[in-house]
């Protein structure tokens, strides 16, 4: 270890995809100091894609299949097995994850705060960032910080797209501008009603003469939901819902001229390749799981849902709670939503001029 300062770091963040693009400012601190510390970067299979890139910049990924038996943690022991590092960043707070760092050999774990820790963390670290109401993104770099890491005056990203993907996108993504929607979260609780998205988005291609292009995953809800969506549309319409690819479809959002979205991955992704984003929240803090350093055009209803179905006082409220009722997404007006997408497009015309 260099003046204080770790040649070998590790860091443990498995999923999800928006979680594993906000380490992304954590990477680039630490890639700017003067001898950066060789990165070894523990992720699941699943979100690897996104950020495979990086390994072209020396970031060392171990890609892992989620552990879910006690086979699966010896297999990883044997993997990791003489291998040992000055620091290990525990970035993820669950049994799943929590029991993969007894198993890496580290002079420091750096876990989160007794507020942020879940399922005993504290237990297998041995040192904790200071509590702090944050971002998660910022909670990131608060690691960073531990050791020596600067906090950047702005979120650095440099979210690499996958050269072919971006082939693909030109050659099928609308020509014209584009307004982007991914109207599933991972959690239906999350999700803003169909008909809603579906008139933000007629007015906004009557007003714009904007396309619209559909996208998210596999799941029934999501393919339900998009062909609701589709067919309530006049003007034109791309439904990719279930058909891309992790890479295309990050290609396709660097294309956009706006994203609206709850809160799920893709409003990360789009957030670290300078889209603007309208986000949609109530049931988290837009605070806490907003598009990091952009909030201006996110719709945060999450204070008023606090105070309607906890009944309780948002001031005083843990950062953490979520507001786990169906109807607190409904808080949000499709007026809001228009009147945020309409300063999303006027703030950021001149750039797409």
């Amino acid at each position: 270890m260099r003046a204080g300062l770790p040649e070998s770091i590790c860091i443990v963040r498995l999923s999800a995809l928006g979680d594993v693009v906000m380490v992304l400012p954590l990477i680039r601190a630490l890639q700017a100091w003067p001898t950066p510390p060789k990165i070894t970067w523990i992720i699941a299979e699943g979100a690897y894609p996104l950020v495979s890139a990086l390994a072209a910049e020396g970031i060392e990924f171990i890609v892992l299949k989620k552990p879910r038996s006690v086979g699966d943690y010896w297999r990883f022991r044997q993997r990791m097995a003489g291998r040992r590092f000055d620091v290990l960043f525990c970035l993820q707070a669950s049994w799943r994850a929590n029991f993969l760092y007894p198993l890496i050999n580290a002079g420091r774990k750096v876990g989160y705060d007794a507020d942020r820790a879940k399922d005993m963390h504290q237990w297998f670290v041995t040192e904790q960032i200071d509590a702090r109401r944050n971002h998660i993104a910022a909670g990131f770099l608060q690691f960073g910080e531990r050791v020596g890491a600067s906090m950047p005056r702005a979120p650095e990203w440099a979210l690499p797209v996958e050269p072919l993907a971006q082939t693909w996108a030109a050659a099928n993504a609308p020509a014209a501008p584009f307004l982007a929607i991914n109207a599933c979260a991972s959690k239906a609780e999350r999700n803003w009603p169909a008909e809603r998205y579906a008139a933000v988005a007629k007015e906004l291609q009557r007003r714009h003469g904007l396309a619209v292009v559909l996208l998210g995953g596999r799941g029934d809800d999501e393919l339900r939901m998009a062909e609701e969506i589709a067919a309530a549309l006049d003007g034109p319409v791309v439904n990719w819902v279930g058909k891309t690819k992790l890479d295309q479809m990050v290609a396709v959002l660097a294309r956009a001229r706006l994203l609206l979205a709850p809160d799920t991955g893709a409003i990360h992704i789009a957030n670290a390749l300078g889209r603007p984003v309208v986000g949609l929240y109530a049931v988290a803090r837009g605070e806490r799981t907003g598009p990091f350093g952009r909030l201006d055009f996110c719709v945060d209803r999450y204070a008023e849902a606090v105070r309607s179905f906890l009944q309780r006082d948002p001031q005083t409220e843990s950062w953490e709670v979520r507001v786990h009722d169906q109807r607190a997404m409904s808080l949000i007006t499709v007026a809001d939503v228009l009147n945020a997408c309409e300063r999303a497009l006027a703030a950021t015309e001149q750039v797409w001029d």
